[in-house]
């Protein structure tokens, strides 16, 4: 089998010109090349080189040819590469290999001389009796296709007799020598010109069944002839098949026993040195980036190697994929151990390597919390993986470790009745990050590049992370901006790669959260999620959403500032921060949590800040509220929460003077009222806004407000359209 020590992808080539013997072959090699001058029989021969696809023959028969070439030239036979899978029909089979055996002769014929051994005058009669005999064989080729196909199959002395019958049919033709008579003739000069041809072909195995029964009979009847040594290149359970199909026989190898008279079995390359060959030349193209991976890497060559990497032909495949996937896998940051294991795989089981695609996507997905995988989904993942399989494949517990180890959420199982692994197990955020950080398969940033060359639909880059950690480094400004494009790309559902890497954050080592960055991102914060929210809005009350995600980083990162730092932060965000909507939450989480309002108070330990900096944010934030225009309070994103957050930071009165003001026209109502409903959904009727008693009369007369928008609603004004939808409102929260 062809080394393949280039940059390229090989392709699955026999041994050519200028390659490596990887496998040993030049000494057998050279033994029956040997053979073939000195012992093998004058008479013809037809010699069979047997072995599996892809273990060699090829590669062995290119070395065989090269071994002959190299003989002097008073032994070195002429060498006939025969190619029946491009020649179209038998006429043309008959044809090709004659014209080939002439050409030889001819140039038998110019070298002649004392240092070849060979008379001129003999190689010269032999050439015209070779022609003399294709010519007979094209005259009788007429007459065959008379006599039928039974005739055309037939022996050779059988077709003499038959021609004969034929010839004198033919009317006005004079009687030529038979076509037995030119073959002794040819048989004769052969034999006393005494040199050697030896016709290749290779490949045998891949003709069609038809095709096969003409080769073997043209090397064993038509032509053969003394001194003319065939050598057949096949996979015998292949061969013998396609002779079953074809001459409709019972045992196809006893046929071939017939017409192969020697068989060499091609030698079964030992494993070790098929790995020892995969690993020599893993390395001219690629490298490890730690122990842990080399270690890895060392493990799936020996273990996985061991059970896949079984011909010279899987030696050459898996190569070739990895040439073709290492440089953007590794560009993006892959393993490589992990790479050459999912290889290995795919080469030799499809359905497998299917498998773990299909499994490592739906692992990816349960990192986002998107979905969840119950009991009867495991147990069909389960079953899927063993039918990929044959039955024993996991029967060895060490390698059902081994096999577990590259997937995401797996685990063996022991258990003497267990069907052999677990599978979507949690995974902690600390083994997520580590896979992430190395670009393991079992990331779920990294896991499709093993398998379509980039990175999941959901995935951050490392464009992405890089570009945020610059940011952070930067300024606050710099981190609104970035989680704003990142906001801007959906994932799935609500999901955005803002959302995955404000998750991703979560998971990071302190010393990706620098003090410093700590400070610009959560400023950042303060400043973009608002706008983020404009973008594009999500319910703020629902499980997760870009704002409850940013909240869950704060303690953390106040966490790693100084306090002279820390107490800078909570003055800016707070007294500066544009996003007036989302801080409001934060105000109104810790004033529950502290217990300062409501049955909901918290340990001090769950407290995002302490009660002193708790102090100074309701005073920072109420004076920015009471600054507020009934415009401009209008115009934020939760109008609502932030009258909440007034009134529960100890000012009764102030959101309720200035709503008293705004609705004193009845514009002035309309606008406030579409700003204080809230979103219902049911099973029945979807989402709807609805005007909560509850809300209303926290800061203005609800039955007041309702009698006026009805009579809005049957006026004939401007406001009549949003009047009616008021009304109903109103109306759905009586049923609420």
């Amino acid at each position: 089998m062809v080394s393949t020590k280039h940059s390229g992808v090989a392709g699955d080539r026999p041994l050519g010109t200028g390659g490596e013997d990887e496998l040993g072959f030049r000494d057998v090699a050279r033994r029956i090349a040997q053979s073939l001058v000195d012992h093998a029989s004058d008479k013809g021969l037809v010699i069979g080189i047997e072995g599996a696809w892809g273990s060699g023959k090829s590669s062995l028969l290119f070395l065989i040819e090269d071994e002959l070439a190299k003989l002097p030239q008073a032994q070195r036979p002429s060498v006939i590469n025969f190619r029946p899978w491009l020649v179209g029909n038998r006429d043309a089979l008959l044809a090709n290999i004659f014209a080939s055996l002439s050409k030889e002769i001819n140039l038998v014929a110019l070298r002649a001389g004392d240092a070849s051994g060979i008379s001129k005058e003999k190689a010269k009669a032999a050439g015209e009796a070779l022609r003399k005999f294709v010519s007979g064989l094209g005259n009788a080729g007429s007459a065959v296709e008379l006599a039928g196909d039974a005739i055309a199959f037939a022996p050779l002395k059988w077709i003499g007799q038959g021609l004969r019958v034929a010839g004198s049919w033919a009317k006005g033709k004079s009687a030529d020598p038979s076509l037995d008579v030119l073959k002794d003739r040819l048989v004769q000069s052969l034999r006393d010109l005494g040199h050697r041809f030896i016709i290749t072909i290779d490949d045998v195995d891949r003709l069609e069944p038809a095709e096969v029964i003409e080769v073997l009979r043209l090397a064993r009847s038509v032509a053969d002839l003394p001194n003319v040594i065939y050598l057949l290149c096949y996979d015998c359970d292949i061969l013998a098949h396609s002779v079953e199909q074809a001459s409709r026989v019972q045992d196809g190898r006893a046929y071939l026993e017939k017409i192969v008279q020697l068989t060499v079995m091609v030698p079964q390359p030992e494993p070790f040195r098929l790995r020892q060959w995969f690993g020599d030349e893993l390395r001219q193209f690629s490298s490890t980036r730690s122990e842990d991976e080399l270690s890895r890497l060392r493990s799936v060559v020996d273990v996985e190697g061991g059970r896949q990497l079984r011909t010279p032909r899987s030696v050459v495949r898996a190569l070739d994929s990895l040439r073709f996937f290492w440089p953007p896998i590794r560009d993006a940051g892959g393993d490589l151990a992990d790479l050459v294991w999912v290889q290995l795989i795919k080469d030799s089981n499809p359905a497998l390597y299917r498998w773990i695609e299909d499994y490592c996507a739906t692992a990816a997905v349960l990192t986002l919390g998107t979905v969840r995988v119950d009991d009867a989904e495991r147990a069909q993942q389960l079953k899927a993986l063993h039918a990929a399989v044959a039955p024993e494949h996991f029967a060895d517990h060490n390698y059902r470790y081994y096999f577990a180890d590259p997937l995401p959420a797996a685990s063996v199982d022991f258990a003497q009745d267990g069907n052999g692994f677990t599978l979507f197990q949690r995974v902690s955020d600390v083994e997520r990050d580590a896979a992430i950080t190395a670009g393991r398969l079992a990331s779920p940033d990294h896991y499709r590049l093993y398998f379509a060359l980039s990175g999941p639909s959901h995935a951050l880059t490392h464009c992405d992370y890089d570009a945020f950690w610059a940011a952070a480094d930067k300024s606050p400004d710099r981190v609104a901006a970035v989680l704003l494009q990142l906001y801007a790309i959906e994932l799935t559902g609500s999901l955005s790669k803002a959302d995955l890497l404000l998750e991703r954050l979560g998971g990071v080592g302190d010393e990706m959260l620098t003090p410093n960055r700590c400070w610009n991102i959560l400023a950042g914060f303060a400043d973009v999620m608002d706008d983020a929210y404009r973008a594009r809005p999500f319910d703020q009350g629902w499980i997760v959403s870009l704002w409850s995600r940013a909240t869950a980083l704060i303690a953390r990162m106040v966490a790693r500032l100084e306090p002279d730092p820390r107490a800078v932060l909570i003055r800016h965000i707070f007294g500066e921060g544009r996003a007036l909507g989302w801080l409001t939450t934060l105000m109104r989480k810790e004033t529950f949590a502290h217990g300062r309002y409501g049955n909901r108070a918290k340990p001090d330990s769950e407290w995002l800040f302490t009660n002193e900096e708790l102090d100074e944010i309701f005073e920072l934030m109420l004076e920015r509220i009471r600054r507020l225009t009934i415009d401009e309070l209008l115009t934020t994103v939760r109008p609502l929460d932030i009258l909440f957050a007034w009134k529960q930071a100890g000012d009764e009165d102030g959101p309720r003077e200035m709503l008293r003001r705004g609705i004193e026209t009845d514009a002035g109502l309309i606008g406030v009222l579409e700003k204080m409903t809230t979103i219902h959904t049911s099973s029945d009727r979807g989402s709807y806004s609805v005007l909560s008693r509850g809300n209303l009369d926290a800061f203005l007369d609800f039955d007041d407000a309702r009698q006026r928008i009805e009579a809005l609603r049957i006026g004939n004004n401007a406001l009549e359209v949003r009047a009616k939808a008021l009304a109903r409102a109103f109306r759905d929260d009586d049923g609420f």
